[in-house]
């Protein structure tokens, strides 16, 4: 696997803009692009999705460290064990792909991130010799055709291969210029904390490892109805996905048109069934108009933290735990109260006295307070 796909695998794995795209990391693209994809990561960690995934986002990365560290050959396991210290959801803050056209299109994949080349070094896949280019540092692979990394001011740092890393250096104090086609779509989704760009038509998937399994060959399937997509997802405040899907052929748009309509059918009589009040599909809308889908969902924020908080009284349920802990206050205010004496069923002794139990006379009235 080359360098840039690997740092696209990893920011596809992570948990991507409420702002428009960051105009340095922008300038930094091809100006004949095809697509550009951008994923906010900090805007989505600070999300009220993104705050109830980081701990499920980190559990699974170790999880997922620890099982590939386990199989994994030994010349292999110092760097997934270094992978496996690296918090991608905070040490990677921005992430911008963009591609050019063609069978095998150029790929830049720019991030702003606090990763220097002393940490990339130490994951040994990304050893090589240094250089500098325009006042860029640049880290080559040391293994060929794995392409380099160049790190620019800020924080950005540019993956790709070293003819079109070093062109992108040279556009960082230009305004990038994108197609007229490409440029109308960026303006119309560079707002949503992840959104895709693209014109023309993809590339069919090819058939891989994945594609073996049941879900995998569906999802083959699937994509192999697509030609294009452009849209965008919102976390903050309210969950939105706009999307105008381009089908290969007016019966594949129709096929993925039924499709979204079993999908909510089937969510809204799973949701009917639990005894749910929503499903959180109500505000789907889809619409086929030839070989395009244009797709919108919209979830209020107090529907989604609603949720969340239905799925962590679950996760409590199912592990174990209290769903509802004692709050700090609750357990002082516990402890400084006297603990009631069992009752005995009786009614209250007279004043002055007090009731004791003797198994030879029975319960008797002992007089207190006063000499005997």
């Amino acid at each position: 696997m080359t360098l840039s796909c690997k740092l696209l695998a990893l920011a596809a794995g992570l948990p991507g803009l409420a702002t428009a795209a960051d105009p340095e990391m922008m300038n930094l693209i091809m100006p004949d692009a095809g697509v550009v994809m951008e994923v906010n990561i900090a805007q989505i960690m600070a999300s009220p999705i993104g705050l109830a995934m980081a701990d499920a986002l980190h559990q699974g990365i170790a999880a997922q460290s620890q099982a590939d560290l386990a199989k994994s050959k030994p010349q292999f396991r110092e760097q997934i064990a270094l992978l496996s210290n690296i918090d991608w959801s905070r040490e990677v803050r921005d992430v911008v792909v963009a591609a050019g056209n063609g069978k095998t299109p150029p790929m830049l994949m720019i991030a702003r991130t606090s990763l220097d080349p002393a940490r990339l070094r130490a994951l040994q896949a990304f050893t090589g010799d240094m250089e500098e280019y325009e006042g860029a540092s640049i880290l080559t692979s040391s293994k060929p055709g794995n392409g380099v990394i160049a790190f620019l001011s800020d924080g950005i740092v540019v993956a790709g291969q070293m003819s079109d890393v070093k062109s992108a250096i040279s556009r960082r104090k230009q305004h990038t210029a994108l197609p007229a086609a490409l440029a109308a779509q960026v303006a119309r989704y560079n707002g949503f904390d992840v959104w895709a760009a693209a014109t023309g038509t993809f590339m069919a998937p090819m058939a891989g490892p994945t594609a073996q399994s049941r879900a995998g060959a569906e999802a083959a399937q699937y994509l192999a109805k697509v030609a294009n997509v452009n849209g965008g997802l919102r976390f903050s405040p309210d969950f939105e996905l706009s999307a105008d899907i381009e089908a290969r052929t007016e019966k594949a748009a129709a096929e993925m048109g039924e499709g979204l309509r079993w999908l909510t059918s089937a969510v809204e009589a799973q949701a009917k069934s639990a005894g749910k009040a929503g499903s959180g599909l109500e505000g789907l809308k889809y619409q086929v108009n030839g070989k395009r889908i244009l797709l919108s969902l919209h979830v209020p924020e107090e529907q989604i933290r609603a949720g969340l908080r239905q799925m962590r009284t679950m996760q409590a349920v199912q592990s174990g735990q209290p769903a509802r802990p004692v709050r700090p206050a609750r357990v002082a205010a516990a402890k400084q109260t006297p603990l009631a004496a069992p009752s005995s069923g009786l009614p209250p002794p007279p004043a002055g006295t007090i009731r004791v139990q003797s198994s030879e006379m029975g319960t008797v009235l002992i007089p207190v307070g006063k000499e005997e």
